[in-house]
């Protein structure tokens, strides 16, 4: 009897896919310039992201002189 499929197990297949997709567009673009592209899902791109905080209020730059 086969063991059953754990969250765990299903991460790391999903993580195996995208760098099998990774590894084939990189080869697939070799030799050319054009960056590495894959499509994926909005949950694959969220892969290894951390959430990110809001970015800090900017203060106004001082004005030039003439």
């Amino acid at each position: 009897m086969s063991d059953p499929v754990t969250d765990e197990d299903r991460e790391r297949r999903r993580q195996q896919k995208i760098q099998r997709q990774l590894d084939e567009a990189l080869a697939d673009s070799f030799p050319a310039s054009d960056p590495v592209s894959i499509v994926t899902s909005s949950e694959e791109e969220d892969w290894g992201v951390e959430p990110s905080a809001p970015a800090p209020p900017q203060e106004p730059a001082p004005p030039s002189k003439p």
